[in-house]
């Protein structure tokens, strides 16, 4: 016969409301924290002028984008915090529909179609920062940055791990997130439009819109965490590398279309050859990163 919860679970009672209280706390930090930045980017942007760019057709229309970005802030919060509460499992993955990995992106690309709409549809080369001169060097550019940025970033990030992990700040065999094993099987087509999601949607949003009103470091801060998701301590270094070297190359040529490529070539290194060959070969998905 079984025993009665109380008799069953003696002592886990107390963890268990320390872990839901641990998990309900790190949310409302989050929340006040993006509440907070919401208001920071208001005040610089009524003080300062921070969205200087963006021609807004009268003070209401700004104050509708003022709630839009703020209802935009606060539903990525509560996804990307929840992500990271509860990361899933194998035998959730197995149950996902292969859409829903690109909630995020249709997040993304609802906030910048409605802010497009609110100051006045500009042409989106310009609302983009896209420029056709010189395309073929900027292509050039972006293969140039993404594959020396993906050997610089690997190099970098496991000289970090190298350290932290002597420090005890990290743990010495770090084993994969069931996430990235999950997409190390999926089929070219799901990759490959994995690949050209995020290329495109995430540099249009953290380069082409964030990082033209709040600057490289704040726009790379805010990428690595919307990357948290993934539950990779090494994934988070290399993320930051990789965001600061695409983001200084859209700062110095003004143009979206290098990183484009080069976030492409970088996520495509990775998911097509680097984590299938070291799955295959150590059944470890280990240190590995992907944007």
């Amino acid at each position: 016969m079984a025993p009665p919860p109380s008799a069953a679970w003696p002592a886990r009672a107390p963890a268990s409301h320390c872990y839901t209280s641990l998990r309900l706390n790190s949310l409302i930090l989050s929340l006040i924290f993006i509440v907070l930045v919401w208001v920071a980017m208001i005040y610089m942007n009524e003080r300062y002028h921070l969205f200087s760019v963006d021609e807004f057709s009268s003070p209401v229309t700004k104050w509708i984008a003022y709630v839009w970005l703020g209802v935009f802030l606060f539903v990525l919060t509560f996804l990307i915090v929840g992500s990271s509460r509860h990361p899933p499992t194998s035998k959730d993955l197995a149950r996902v529909p292969f859409y829903s990995l690109f909630t995020l992106h249709a997040i993304l690309l609802a906030f910048l179609i409605g802010w497009w709409l609110l100051t006045r549809r500009p042409p989106l080369g310009r609302f983009f920062n896209i420029s056709r001169e010189r395309a073929g060097e900027a292509v050039m550019t972006g293969f140039a940055v993404g594959i020396g940025g993906w050997i610089f970033t690997i190099l970098l990030a496991l000289a970090i791990a190298l350290v932290l992990t002597a420090a005890g700040l990290i743990p010495k065999n770090p084993r994969p997130s069931p996430m990235i094993g999950w997409m190390a099987a999926l089929p070219l087509w799901k990759k490959g439009t994995i690949v050209l999601s995020a290329m495109t949607i995430e540099e249009a949003f953290f380069r082409g819109w964030l990082q033209k009103r709040v600057g490289l470091i704040v726009s790379t801060i805010l990428f690595a965490l919307a990357h948290s998701g993934l539950g990779q301590p090494l994934l988070l270094i290399g993320v930051t590398i990789i965001s600061l070297i695409i983001g200084f190359t859209f700062y110095r040529t003004k143009n979206l279309i290098p990183g484009v490529i080069a976030h492409g070539v970088f996520d495509a290194v990775q998911l097509f050859v680097i984590i299938p060959v070291v799955f295959k070969m150590t059944g470890l998905g280990g240190s590995l990163l992907l944007l």
